[in-house]
């Protein structure tokens, strides 16, 4: 899969994006964050996760996220598996129009964390 149509999974992004930039006491926490942060941009889009559905997605999602972690920290990373032509898309049906939503992390400083736990 070579040339403009390789996409990177929105999870990949997000799970590399928290490699990089925290650090977690243990392998749970990490899994547990990431598929925290990954089903908050599903619900940042149009997609829809039904409310006696969410417990299983959230398990589904710290699973593969752990899996993700254990394949990064033993080399066995199938890079193909990361690339995908899928993203989540916007879907206008009277212009009958498909765009592509973008994953963008969210940035979150160490002061509104604080801020967040006093609340």
């Amino acid at each position: 899969m070579r040339g403009p149509n390789k996409h990177n999974d929105p999870l990949q992004q997000l799970f590399e994006h928290h490699l990089l930039n925290r650090s977690y006491d243990d392998a749970g926490a990490f899994s547990k964050e990431v598929a925290k942060e990954y089903l908050g941009y599903i619900d940042a889009t149009l997609a829809h996760v039904p409310i006696h559905l969410r417990t299983a997605v959230m398990e589904d999602l710290e699973t593969e996220a752990h899996e993700m972690l254990i394949k990064k920290m033993y080399g066995v990373e199938n890079l193909p598996e990361a690339s995908n032509f899928g993203k989540v898309i916007w879907v206008e049906p009277k212009k009958k129009s498909l765009k592509p939503i973008p994953f963008l992390p969210v940035l979150k400083s160490d002061s509104n964390q604080d801020n967040n736990e006093e609340r």
